[in-house]
């Protein structure tokens, strides 16, 4: 069956494919297509709609592609997880809804990287206030409150988050009023996509709100096989739908927003990619681009947990009988532990390794003890949990297609700690994790750390257990990377794919690097920024932030002391599973 008449035929109805059907669609005369392997994201679904329940789509396979890694070398061989979004809404309808717009010296770096000005903060952080709908104070002099993404501060109310605040400062850290706003380092409660109790998610945000253009189709359980190429131009593509049935459509312009692993997969199978790998799987070339799946990059998280000797944590909220009121409390009143993801406050520190502008580690903090990779550890008392993760590192993956058939997963490798540097910073993030938590603040709180524990001191012993327990943040990009350079895949002034015509790319795989923070935000400024280059609007003026300098002056700056080196602190912690 063929199908044309398409003005644009986006691939992906994550956060980036909502957001193009939006901006596009804004003309009338625009005929647009939303193809979204998944399936609706229902109103009713709690599951994906309570924020408290995110746990449960994750790994669900109505809601998760559950991709599974190759044997990680670093991490002693073992496959791991990567969630990812398959419903409309992409990540954004499964993940912890957690809103960070990273430090303003990883733009500054895709610029330089992507060999294009148009990338640094300063031109890129308009496109974040215009998506931002921010509630609530304080907030930061440069965030948006009328965009149509809605995002609530957390309370990060309770003796937890109180010791926490002032342990931060008594450990040497700075309080600031927003992790977002131009002065990223320090501590904040968070930001995230929530609203009136529910999760506010890109489709939520962009998608519904105008689903019922004429010009807008939204075709769901239509899962992509191949981008259809007359000579190097592309025409449109291929999908399956939900009964096995074949289909292509055709359209003037094509758009992949498919993600970090979908993107380079589907790419692959169309001939785009590296031409040797591509014959020896049988796939006709029709474009020689070896950047395509190579360049992964993804945080490594590790999870650290403390006993509570109050009975101030959140452990009451996995008593079944609580549920009906939770759940009622939250979609009728808009209020209660239901509303939120219990990760409500972190912030963003310097290692002793950290290199350029940006801190390189991130701390979360959530008032409860959740289920951690090491299974033998209790979770039913009272406790809390720091997420801990190394924002930074030069260890490079790849997303390789291993078989012709669209319905085999790609080979994903992401080779953590393969950066020499990744040791002395995974030592460090530990210690000073431990650090923090051990502080004056905590005392009449601590029963005592329980993860990684009080046997885990040397940092060999670190090591070993961060190769052990250490888990993916979730964050996959760069497989399809803006850039001019010999793995470039995208040309960072139109977004369109090097070497052929029609096909341009719009997901977290055309990030030239990683940025330190969690990776839904920068997604989303993309495809806002995006949406004008392909509209070819004017770019929205840049803004030099109030304080433009990449690092404060030594006067200004509250440098915490290196923890001891190595030893364990009296208590302990490990986080919950999902940061994004």
């Amino acid at each position: 069956m063929s199908v044309s008449g398409y003005d644009v035929l986006i691939v992906g109805g994550g956060p980036a494919g909502c957001i193009l059907a939006n901006r596009l669609t804004a003309d009338p005369s625009v005929r647009v297509l939303l193809l979204e392997a998944g399936g609706p994201d229902h109103w009713w679904d709690l599951r994906i709609q309570l924020p408290l329940a995110m746990g449960f789509p994750v790994g669900h396979r109505n809601f998760d592609w559950r991709y599974e890694s190759e044997p990680e070398p670093g991490l002693g061989s073992r496959r791991l997880h990567h969630p990812r979004g398959k419903v409309l809404g992409g990540s954004s309808s499964i993940n912890g809804m957690i809103y960070e717009r990273g430090h303003r010296a990883s733009y500054d770096r895709w610029a330089a990287e992507a060999g294009s000005e148009a990338w640094d903060y300063t031109h890129c952080e308009p496109y974040f206030r215009r998506l931002e709908g921010c509630v609530g104070e304080p907030r930061g002099t440069g965030r948006g409150r009328s965009g149509p993404q809605s995002l609530h501060r957390g309370p990060a109310e309770g003796p937890i988050f109180d010791a926490f605040f002032e342990a931060a400062q008594q450990a040497g850290y700075k309080v600031v009023p927003d992790v977002n706003d131009d002065a990223q380092e320090g501590f904040s409660p968070l930001d995230q996509a929530v609203r009136g109790g529910k999760r506010a998610s890109a489709a939520v945000a962009y998608l519904h709100p105008v689903e019922s253009r004429p010009n807008l189709e939204i075709r769901t359980h239509a899962t992509v096989s191949k981008v259809l190429f007359e000579g190097t131009r592309a025409v449109g593509v291929r999908y399956r739908d939900k009964n096995g049935e074949t289909h292509d459509v055709r359209a003037s312009e094509t758009i992949l927003s498919a993600g970090a692993i979908g993107t380079p997969q589907i790419l692959q199978l169309s001939g785009v990619g590296d031409g040797e790998h591509l014959r020896g799987l049988g796939i006709p070339v029709v474009h020689h681009l070896p950047g395509v799946g190579e360049s992964l990059q993804e945080h490594l998280a590790v999870h650290v947990q403390h006993k509570c000797i109050q009975p101030v944590s959140m452990s009451d909220i996995r008593n079944k009988a609580k549920w009906p009121g939770v759940v009622l409390d939250a979609l009728v009143f808009g209020k209660g532990p239901g509303t939120r993801n219990p990760m409500q406050a972190g912030g963003f520190v310097r290692s002793d390794f950290a290199e350029g502008g940006e801190p390189d580690l991130m701390f979360l903090l959530a008032p409860l003890a959740m289920n951690s990779s090491d299974e033998s550890v209790e979770v039913t008392a009272h406790g809390y949990q720091m997420h801990v993760g190394v924002m930074r590192s030069e260890a490079r993956g790849s997303v390789k297609i291993a078989s012709p058939i669209p319905a085999v997963h790609p080979k994903i490798v992401a080779n953590f700690l393969s950066d020499p540097k990744d040791k002395d910073r995974w030592i460090n993030a530990v210690q000073r994790a431990r650090h923090l938590l051990a502080q004056p603040a905590f005392q009449h709180l601590d029963g005592g750390e329980t993860l990684p524990g009080p046997h885990v001191r040397t940092g060999e012993e670190i090591m070993a257990w961060v190769r052990r327990v250490g888990r993916v943040g979730y964050h996959p990009a760069c497989t399809a990377a803006m850039g001019r350079g010999e793995l470039a895949v995208v040309d960072p002034d139109t977004m369109r794919v090097h070497g052929v015509d029609g096909l341009r790319v719009v997901d977290a795989s055309v990030m030239p690097s990683l940025t330190n923070a969690n990776t839904l935000a920068p997604t989303m400024m993309i495809a806002e920024k995006a949406a004008d280059i392909i509209i070819g609007n004017a770019p929205l003026p840049p803004r030099v932030p109030s304080r433009p300098r990449l690092v404060a002056p030594p006067e200004e700056r509250v440098v915490a002391p290196a923890p001891a080196p190595a030893q364990a602190s009296p208590s302990g912690a490990s986080l919950f599973a999902d940061s994004w």
